[in-house]
């Protein structure tokens, strides 16, 4: 009997052999340009030099040794995030994918605070363990999870079809008032509250300036850690180091991954020396993988080439061209419902009549060597560029989206 793999998640039909810049090959020898980083994570494209060269010597020297064990790598990758980091947030803890540190970071949160409630947005997605997924709004639909303690769904941050029926501005953030609510006069015991600077698995929302610094004041009135889950947004991919920068303020928890591995299995959790001494001989969490050598190796030089190569000031500047040339392209279409974006993360939304359409868009670009992301239940395309694409790729881009777009 042959063994097979197991498509827990649905299969392209081509097999992909080789990878260069921002170029994959299937085994046919047909190139495609990658527009979604492979799940949002090659930053850097495919086969970046430095970065080959650092795996390959860390793999010759050390890759594992054991959660109970510093080393030196380890070391230099909590020097390379202090560069990027406020001051505050200066204790770390090395993981493997973006869903474990969402569970190591609630883990911190519930045990500093001694509450269990979580406050999270509606239609995030914070990944595919059985804690970060029942927080998920793909959670919702999943009949075998388990349910943590009381969960909190804040209204979706989207301007364009306000939850509360405002529009923007809107001094007050009306959407904020089910959190006013919830947490006013202690009536529930709020552990963290989880949030996302773009949301990404929600159809690329971006909320109005300003929505960030919101949740922070209220979470610092009623001492309720904010968490930011930066897994998506994080290392450069909304034109700064983190998403929460732009609303000039400085989360208790940071969540990092994707980008801080470049193509490789690394994630973070970052916090502050309080957060850390409220844990301090209660919490305790171990994994096999924890705080890597190689993790370490891979994170200190993904940083380093992302400093000396400006390239999040690069992913800006893409994204910034990529985002112009839809907007031309949308305003020939009336079937696109809008684009919009930070950074190098863009979103094409179609009109809610030509969803279908998506799929057909989708596959046309496949066919002519290019790979998207297309969410149908948001009716969205989703960009994440790697940060070293070129302008005459993105352009070529362009040409192809809007061919693809012509009944």
């Amino acid at each position: 009997m042959s063994m097979k793999l197991w498509q827990t998640n649905p299969f392209q039909e081509m097999t992909l052999g080789r990878g260069e810049g921002s170029f994959v090959w299937d085994t046919k020898g047909k190139p495609y340009l990658d527009l979604v980083s492979g799940t949002w994570c090659n930053i850097l494209g495919y086969g970046h030099s430095r970065l080959v060269g650092a795996i390959q010597d860390q793999v010759s020297k050390l890759v594992h040794v054991g959660s109970s064990f510093p080393t030196r790598e380890i070391g230099e990758a909590l020097l390379k995030l202090r560069e990027v980091l406020p001051p505050e947030l200066n204790r770390a803890v090395f993981l493997n994918t973006g869903s474990e540190a969402v569970e190591l970071a609630l883990k911190m949160a519930r045990t500093a605070t001694g509450a269990e409630g979580i406050v999270v947005i509606e239609g995030g997605y914070y990944g595919a363990t059985i804690y970060a997924l029942s927080l998920s709004e793909a959670g919702r639909k999943t009949m075998y999870l388990p349910q943590y303690g009381e969960i909190h769904r804040l209204p979706v941050p989207d301007c364009r079809r306000c939850p509360v029926g405002h529009s923007w501005p809107c001094e007050d953030y009306y959407c904020l008032d089910m959190m006013r609510d919830t947490v006013k006069e202690g009536e529930v015991q709020i552990a963290a509250v989880l949030y996302e600077p773009v949301m990404a698995g929600g159809g690329m929302i971006v909320p109005p300036p300003g929505y960030g610094a919101q949740l922070r004041a209220l979470t610092s009135r009623y001492e309720i850690p904010l968490i930011a889950e930066e897994v998506t947004t994080g290392m450069g991919r909304t034109g700064r180091w983190f998403g929460f920068e732009h609303d000039n303020i400085v989360p208790d928890i940071l969540i990092i991954g994707k980008a801080i591995g470049a193509g490789l299995p690394v994630s973070a959790v970052v916090t502050t020396g309080e957060i850390e001494a409220r844990c301090e001989s209660v919490l305790r969490h171990v994994q096999s993988h924890q705080n890597d050598p190689l993790s370490g190796r891979i994170a200190a030089t993904v940083i380093s080439i992302l400093q000396e190569d400006h390239l999040f000031e690069q992913a800006a500047e893409r994204g910034a061209h990529l985002l112009e040339g839809l907007k031309i392209v949308q305003s020939r279409y009336p079937s696109i419902e809008d684009v919009r974006g930070k950074g190098a993360m863009v979103g094409i939304e179609l009109t809610e009549d030509h969803a279908d359409k998506g799929k057909v868009v989708f596959q046309r670009l496949l066919n002519a060597g290019f790979i998207v992301d297309y969410q149908h239940e948001t009716a969205t395309f989703r960009l994440f560029p790697p940060y070293i694409i070129s302008t005459q790729e993105i352009d070529s881009f362009l040409i192809a989206f809007e061919l693809s777009m012509k009944d």
